[in-house]
């Protein structure tokens, strides 16, 4: 049996592609057995929240302030106070799912969009430099499924129980995920 390391440092994208490995696996047994759908899950959405804030770094100057402070990144060291009371204000997979959706599409995430431009407006340009900056369009049909990802998330990590979750609903729509984690790992193979 191995050790862990005394110190680990986790790199953006060598973290998402650990998540995303575990999550295929997860999905993999995810049929049969409703923690490895509950991990596939959360472990997928993860490595993409993750893996779109890195692709975003060398643009995050150019988006508005709202969601500049999103992509900042922490210093790497734990704080037991300023980690473990204060959730930092990051992106989460419906931003991501916002940003990388078409700019004909309904904004998603009106939050992300505050200051002196009009929402609708700096949704569409901040939509416009995420994906100049990736190169990965989401068309309304994966907006919806990857939202529905999203909602499974919500309730099944964020909310107490009862919850009634349908696992013929998930299965489809992690394939739109394999494809967005698919764009995203071309993107960062060309950055």
């Amino acid at each position: 049996m191995t050790q862990l390391a005394n110190v680990i440092e986790l790199e953006p994208m060598d973290e998402a592609m650990r998540l995303w490995g575990a999550a295929v696996k997860a999905r993999e047994a995810a049929t049969g057995d409703l923690v490895a759908l509950q991990e596939s899950l959360d472990l997928g959405l993860r490595a993409a929240e993750i893996m779109v804030i890195h692709l975003l770094q060398p643009a995050k100057d150019t988006f508005p302030d709202t969601i500049g402070v999103q992509l900042a990144l922490p210093p790497p060291e734990v704080d037991a106070h300023r980690d473990g009371v204060n959730v930092p204000k990051m992106l989460q997979f419906h931003d991501v799912v916002d940003m990388l959706s078409a700019t004909d599409l309904d904004c998603v995430s009106p939050g992300m969009h505050k200051g002196w431009e009009d929402r609708r407006s700096s949704c569409r340009r901040s939509r416009s430099l995420a994906q100049e900056t990736i190169g990965v369009t989401l068309s309304a049909a994966d907006q919806d499924q990857l939202l529905l990802l999203a909602a499974y998330r919500n309730r099944l990590f964020r909310y107490p129980p009862p919850v009634r979750v349908v696992p013929g609903e998930i299965l489809p729509a992690f394939r739109r995920l394999e494809r967005l984690m698919d764009g995203l790992l071309k993107a960062a193979k060309g950055s």
